[in-house]
């Protein structure tokens, strides 16, 4: 401080450098890695590992209502907690709910996963490399740091390793719960009841290997158009040709497939009707009859840019069945995430760490 101030200067210094100090030290991100803001379950989180949950609801949401935003009554440029939502809450509150119910969903099935001695695929952990790579790409186009880019989208306290502790814990929660539906065990009551109140005709589940393509973007646009997708058709047509010349569907599954469906193999086994795109399950189910085992098929869903290269390898048991048990699997498996959502599992606040959360 320098000499001869007035009293007044004094008095201002005094008051104005603990303030200042202190928003130096919550903009730095301390507070956040080390104050608590919620619990699940006997776990704590922190303000930044519950801000993970937070933002990652909320950027999904923007990006899935990028076009909508007005019809829907939201404005990102103005504050979420300034926003009514419907009445009873607002945007903010809105958000917090379900970037909670997402925290508390990734707890219990990544408890039960751990519990169970589940070990996971490259499958099923391929999520968490794309989701890097994604963040990557952003970085690389808005020219950001690596520490800038946390904090930027993921709030005050956000570091990579943080961010991808709760991601690996997310993707494993979610992994564990479709392995939970898939393998859910039907009983002959629950398949008879299913019988008598869908009086469908019977057919086949299907194992496949499939190759998923998808088109690029407008370099202005960031959308799909005419122009990408005609580059989706040709690149299709050059893979459906390379696999009739006698190239292994192995080699240009790993030169070709984004993996959006099927195993790290492009392996797809017992596909019912239901749990494939309209466009491959009308080819190989609902026109199986005139489907053999080694029989290809190549389409491109225009509207979505994205393009399959199927073979079927085999067919399997009754397709119904299957789709019964992954249907009622479904319910069983959301009836005991209910009721852990209300139990155990229910998150509760710590009221000094939630004043700092996602913001």
């Amino acid at each position: 401080m320098k000499k001869n101030v007035s009293p007044y200067e004094r008095a201002l210094y005094i008051v104005l450098v603990p303030v200042v100090l202190l928003i130096i030290f919550l903009n730095s991100g301390v507070l956040q890695r080390a104050l608590p803001a919620a619990s699940v379950n006997g776990q704590s989180y922190t303000v930044a590992a519950y801000d993970f949950y937070y933002f990652d609801y909320y950027n999904s949401f923007l990006e899935e209502n990028e076009d909508k935003l007005d019809e829907l009554g939201y404005d990102p440029d103005q504050s979420a907690g300034r926003q009514d939502y419907d009445g009873s809450m607002t945007w903010r509150d809105y958000f917090l709910q379900k970037g909670e119910e997402e925290l508390a969903e990734t707890a219990y099935f990544y408890d039960l996963s751990q519990k169970a001695g589940y070990q996971f695929s490259d499958t099923e952990l391929l999520p968490i490399q794309k989701q890097l790579e994604k963040n990557q790409q952003a970085m690389d186009q808005y020219g950001l740091k690596e520490k800038n880019f946390y904090v930027s989208y993921y709030g005050r306290g956000m570091t990579k390793a943080i961010y991808e502790k709760q991601l690996e814990r997310k993707v494993k929660a979610q992994a564990y719960k479709q392995y939970l539906v898939d393998h859910y065990q039907l009983t002959d009551e629950e398949w008879q009841g299913w019988q008598s109140s869908h009086q469908e005709e019977d057919y086949k589940a299907v194992n496949l290997k499939v190759i998923t393509l998808e088109a690029g973007t407008d370099r202005e646009t960031g959308k799909v158009g005419e122009r990408q997708v005609e580059a989706l058709k040709e690149k299709l047509t050059s893979l459906q040709q390379r696999y009739e010349d006698g190239e292994s569907f192995a080699s240009l599954q790993q030169a070709f497939s984004t993996d959006a469906l099927g195993d790290e193999s492009g392996d797809i086994e017992n596909a019912t009707r239901e749990s494939l795109p309209e466009v491959l399950s009308s080819w190989c189910i609902d026109g199986q009859e005139n489907c053999k085992a080694g029989d290809y098929y190549s389409v491109v869903e225009e509207d979505t840019g994205t393009a399959y290269f199927a073979v079927l390898t085999s067919f399997g048991g009754s397709g119904l069945k299957k789709q019964a048990s992954m249907e009622i699997g479904k319910e069983k498996v959301e009836e005991a995430l209910k009721e852990a959502l209300e139990g155990d599992y229910a998150v509760n606040r710590n009221k000094a760490g939630m004043t700092l959360a996602a913001n």
